[in-house]
């Protein structure tokens, strides 16, 4: 049963190469990425970046050996002013957009993010540690730029595939790792050949494949006689930060006073996440419950 509402939410394959050094994982969300846009609204050309960013910060964070989070960003003087996604290590997802001005048309990637670097941030939940690594946004696509990336500050080849629209998203990451010295030269030069094929099929891979193929489908396209072994499907799901007990405790650290005078202007007091875009409306009831509780008013609190 978790394995198929992971499916219809979204799930994530880990496969190797068992006779060459490569790995790989695919992913697709459905629904996951549709309720994750539930409470936002992007031009198209916006949507289908997004949805590639928070499908490529899954295919990154897939490697996470410890608990924590992945955080991709994107940050330039194009159309696009900002764009965040973040996976953690138990693969809840959340990303958000931010646009200089309206959209129209089908602008290219390059006008979409402009001049800017890519960061990818990780960060330990049990330890204080912290990693990031920044490089320009250089690349014809979004793919393009995380494997150049992988290439400044990972010294792995890395080759991704992304794709995206409002209904679902995919991505096919693969990866060449290192071989040891007894691995010997023969076994280095046939894995290079395989490499540069695998390379090939991934950059000529069908998008509709892609978004709508089984793991196995697309795999099948691109690794086909080179002994292929997938692993079981991890669900990814979509999870924002912001509650409405963390919206209540902003709302109590501004005070009665400044609550009842946005009622009396607006009829209600409506907060909106930041990152997913859920709004929280209180109205003059709602306001009175929260300082009739006795609650001492806390510390301003981030809903993200």
């Amino acid at each position: 049963m978790a394995e198929r509402l992971g499916a219809a939410a979204g799930e994530l394959r880990r496969f190797i190469l068992e006779r060459h050094p490569v790995r790989g994982f695919w992913i697709r969300l459905d629904e996951a990425w549709r309720e994750m846009r539930s409470h936002q609204s992007y031009a198209p050309s916006v949507e289908a970046l997004l949805g590639e960013a928070v499908t490529a910060s899954v295919l990154l964070a897939a490697s996470l050996k410890f608990h924590g989070t992945l955080t991709l960003q994107l940050a330039g003087d194009g159309l696009v002013s900002l764009l965040v996604a973040q996976c953690t290590h138990d693969f809840a997802i959340r990303a958000v957009a931010r646009a200089n001005e309206p959209i129209v048309g089908e602008p290219s990637f390059r006008a979409l993010v402009g001049t800017g670097r890519l960061s990818v941030t990780i960060e330990a939940d049990e330890r204080a540690a912290r990693y990031q690594g920044i490089v320009a946004l250089e690349g014809e696509n979004l793919a393009g730029c995380i494997e150049n990336y992988f290439t400044t500050s990972e010294q792995l080849p890395t080759r991704i595939a992304l794709s995206a629209d409002g209904q679902r998203t995919a991505g096919l990451l693969l990866q060449k790792l290192p071989l040891s010295n007894a691995q010997g030269e023969a076994l280095g030069a046939m894995s290079q050949e395989a490499w540069e094929s695998l390379q090939s099929r991934i950059a000529t891979l069908d998008t509709a494949l892609l978004r709508f193929g089984t793991a196995e489908q697309v795999l099948q396209r691109v690794c086909a006689e080179y002994d292929c072994r997938v692993f079981a499907a991890a669900p990814v799901h979509f999870t924002c930060r912001c509650d409405a007990l963390r919206v209540e405790n902003v709302l109590r650290s501004l005070g009665v006073a400044e609550l009842r005078s946005i009622l009396a202007e607006q009829g209600a007091v409506t907060v909106t996440c930041e990152f997913c875009g859920r709004p929280y409306q209180f109205d003059a009831i709602d306001v009175e419950r929260l300082f009739a509780l006795g609650v001492s008013p806390e510390s301003p609190q981030s809903l993200n």
